[in-house]
């Protein structure tokens, strides 16, 4: 399947830039959000487990600012990389809760 260039949340359209591993580790990312430019950044060199979870945190951190959690950096962190971690372990060992979340969301 092709990596997503792009995806929505609320009014926004949110660019999917793919970066090399040399530029990631000149930033020290593996991905990085820009709120402000609507773009995140994933180095593409990542195995598809940990890009599909870097994806996802920078995502939270999305929400984070779309919902103006004004958390500590830290906290926001925290929060993103937990979350991201467990919902990521409890999907990959439950394909089948997986497919029923994709098959109901797209119903409504």
């Amino acid at each position: 399947m092709k990596k997503p260039t792009s995806f929505k949340f609320g009014h926004r359209r949110v660019k999917i830039k793919y970066i090399s591993d040399k530029k990631a580790t000149k930033l020290g990312i593996y991905g990085q959000i820009e709120p402000s430019r609507n773009e995140i950044r994933l180095d593409k060199t990542l195995k598809p487990t940990q890009l599909i979870n870097t994806l996802l945190h920078e995502s939270v951190h999305l929400i984070a600012d779309h919902y103006h959690w004004n958390l500590p950096a830290k906290e926001e962190e925290m929060v993103s990389e937990t979350v991201i971690n467990g919902l990521c372990d409890l999907l990959a060992q439950n394909p089948k809760l997986l497919s029923y979340l994709a098959y109901s969301l797209k119903k409504d």
